[in-house]
């Protein structure tokens, strides 16, 4: 696979790159503008919404991409981790 692809990791790279760093700043884009079939936001919802949206085209554009990146990654957790608490906390 390396003989083939191997010349066009680079291009594949940036592809995917900009492709996620764009549906992630979407979201924030939600969560801040209240476009694409989102509502605007207040409180920890609405930093989420800067660190995607700000993150999202700054992995786009590739510029700081990897600390970026790893800030983005961190917001996730806190927003898996909270929501997992928020569901398990209704069953006994």
């Amino acid at each position: 696979m390396e003989k083939w692809l191997g010349k066009y990791s680079n291009f594949f790279y940036a592809l995917m790159r900009i492709i996620a760093g764009l549906l992630f700043a979407c979201h924030g884009a939600q969560k801040l503008f209240g476009v694409l079939g989102g509502q605007r936001q207040t409180g920890l919802l609405l930093a989420a919404g800067v660190i995607e949206f700000a993150g999202g085209i700054l992995i786009a554009v590739g510029l700081l991409a990897g600390y970026v990146a790893f800030i983005a990654a961190g917001e996730m957790a806190v927003a898996y981790f909270s929501s997992t608490r928020r569901a398990d906390s209704g069953r006994l």
